[in-house]
C-alpha cells in the first residue's frame, strides 16, 4: 500500500480496515466479527515498537529505519497490526480519524503563532477552508491542501530557492534584492535527537545534556554499536524552540541548520561544531547538509503540519 510520507496513520486505518482486515476475518472464521472492530482499535508495530500515530508517517521511518542515512530503504517498509492491547503507556489512546484532524490543526495552530506571533491565519479561516485543507491532508490532495496552505504561509521566506546549500550570507543578500517578502519571526523546527538514554519530558536541563553529548560522542555512548543497533523510539529527545531567520547579532547573515540546533540544545559556544562530524540530520529520508539556510529548508522541506522535523542520529 503507497501510503506519503506527510500523511498519518489513523487516516489510513480504515481503508486497510476495509481491503484486507475485514476479509481476513471472514476468511479465517475468526470469532471476533470485524463490525466489532473500531478503527480506533486498530495501532501498528516496528519490530517491537509501538509508532505514536500523531507523528506523520515519514518522520517515524526517518527515526526508526537504521539505515535511512546511509540512503539504504527499507521499502516496502513492514509494519505489524494490532487491534487489542493498545500500549497506553507509550502511544495515546484512541487513535482514530477525528482525533488526528483536531491534533493536526493544533499543530497548524502552533507553527502559525511562531511564524507570526499569533493565531490569527488560521483562526480566521473559514469552515469550509479548514474542511478542505483537512481533506486535502486526508486524501492526499496537493490541490485542496495548497489552495489553503498559501493563505497560512502566503508569500515564501527569504531564501532564494536556486540555492538550497549556498552561503547563508550571499543567499539572503540575493533574496531580499528579488523580494521584499513578508518575513516570518521565527521558523517552527522540532529536533528528535537520537540518545543512549531515555528522555522523554523535552527539558531545558535534558537538552542541553543531549546537545553536550552530541558534541563529543554524537549523543549515544556507544556510537559504533548504534550504527547497527535497532533505533529506540522512546530513546529520542524532543526539542522545539522558535527560531530565527538570522544569525544572532546579525541582519543579513541567515541562521543555518547547525544554528538551529545549536539553540534547540544549548550549545552556547558558537565555534563548537563537532556535533557536524559526530551527527547526521535527516528529513524526508535525505541527509540535509548542516549549512542549510533554516528558512530555505522552511520553505521546501516542511511537513503537512507547517513544522520542520529533523531525525539527528549518530553516524
Amino acid at each position: 500500500m503507497l501510503i506519503p510520507r506527510v500523511g498519518y496513520l489513523p487516516f489510513f486505518s480504515g481503508k486497510i480496515k476495509e481491503r484486507w482486515l475485514d476479509p481476513m476475518l471472514a476468511l479465517s472464521g475468526s470469532r471476533t466479527p470485524s463490525d466489532q472492530i473500531e478503527e480506533s482499535d486498530i495501532w501498528f508495530e516496528y519490530k517491537g515498537q509501538a509508532l505514536k500515530w500523531h507523528y506523520p508517517i515519514g518522520l517515524l521511518y526517518d527515526m526508526l529505519v537504521s539505515d535511512v542515512h546511509r540512503g539504504d530503504a527499507e521499502l516496502p517498509w513492514s509494519l505489524t497490526l494490532h487491534v487489542r492491547k493498545l500500549p497506553t503507556a507509550k502511544i495515546i489512546a484512541q487513535p482514530n480519524g477525528q482525533l488526528m484532524r483536531d491534533m493536526f490543526m493544533a499543530m497548524i495552530k502552533e507553527a502559525d503563532f511562531i511564524r507570526n506571533g499569533s493565531t490569527k491565519r488560521v483562526m480566521d479561516l473559514a469552515k469550509s477552508d479548514q474542511m478542505q485543507f483537512l481533506d486535502g491532508l486526508e486524501t492526499h490532495s496537493y490541490e485542496k491542501y495548497f489552495a489553503i496552505h498559501s493563505i497560512l504561509v502566503p508569500t515564501a521566506t527569504i531564501a532564494d530557492s536556486r540555492a538550497p546549500v549556498s552561503s547563508a550570507s550571499s543567499t539572503a543578500s540575493n533574496a531580499q534584492k528579488s523580494r521584499g517578502a513578508m518575513q516570518p519571526k521565527a521558523i517552527p523546527v522540532r529536533f528528535y535527537m537520537q540518545t543512549a538514554g531515555s528522555l522523554d519530558d523535552g527539558s531545558a536541563k535534558d537538552a542541553q545534556a543531549v546537545g553536550a553529548a552530541a558534541s563529543t560522542s554524537g549523543g549515544n555512548s556507544n556510537s559504533n554499536a548504534s550504527a547497527t543497533k535497532q533505533a529506540d523510539i522512546m530513546q529520542f529527545h524532543v526539542s522545539q524552540v522558535p527560531i530565527p531567520l538570522y544569525r544572532e547579532g546579525s541582519t543579513s547573515e541567515l541562521a543555518t541548520l547547525a544554528d538551529a540546533f545549536k539553540l534547540c540544545y544549548g550549545i552556547t559556544d558558537q565555534t563548537n561544531d563537532a556535533f557536524v562530524t559526530n551527527c547526521a540530520c535527516i528529513s524526508h529520508g535525505v541527509c540535509v547538509p548542516w549549512e542549510s539556510p533554516i528558512s530555505w529548508l522552511a520553505e521546501h522541506f516542511f511537513y503537512a503540519d507547517c513544522f520542520l522535523h529533523m531525525v539527528v542520529v549518530s553516524v
